[in-house]
């Protein structure tokens, strides 16, 4: 460690302590951040949960599904551009089971727009209207039984 830490001290300075070396440079962003967009039981229409990138810059971002209470059908999800449309790059076929539901982690795959490295993608800014949001579309009744939504964890990685 860089130096001693202690309670009293400020925030930036207890983490500019645990940085380590006494040269390290680069850009300290804020940590992950999460995000839950709830299920609209009501809509079968594309981007039925839709969550579009805050940050003025793009981040690496991790969709998950979490359903408290099953559904019949099934659900799509995608990289899209502006919240909207029924993108399918991320899941094709999701179920609507009560647990958690992410993309299988390839481990090989090159990170990129339509790429993932581990369930996470790169999202563009928001405000850009290219590839900066993440939509799912469910083909579930309108009147679905399902209880749930999409989290959305992401780390901001470019200014």
């Amino acid at each position: 460690m860089a130096g001693t830490v202690s309670r009293t001290m400020p925030t930036p300075e207890a983490v500019r302590n645990m940085v380590a070396g006494s040269g390290a440079t680069g850009t300290l962003y804020a940590g992950k951040v999460m995000m839950f967009i709830p299920f609209n039981a009501t809509s079968t229409g594309t981007a039925n949960m839709s969550w579009i990138n805050p940050e003025n810059g793009t981040v690496l971002a991790k969709p998950m599904w979490a359903w408290r209470t099953a559904g019949t059908g099934t659900f799509i999800a995608g990289v899209s551009s502006d919240g909207t449309g029924s993108g399918n790059n991320i899941i094709t076929a999701g179920t609507l089971a009560a647990g958690v539901v992410t993309r299988a982690t390839t481990g090989s795959a090159l990170l990129g727009t339509a790429g993932e490295a581990g369930g996470y993608f790169l999202i563009g800014p928001g405000g850009t209207g290219t590839n900066n949001s993440i939509v799912t579309q469910v083909s579930d009744t309108i009147t679905s039984t399902a209880v749930g939504g999409m989290v959305v964890e992401y780390f901001k990685i470019v200014p």
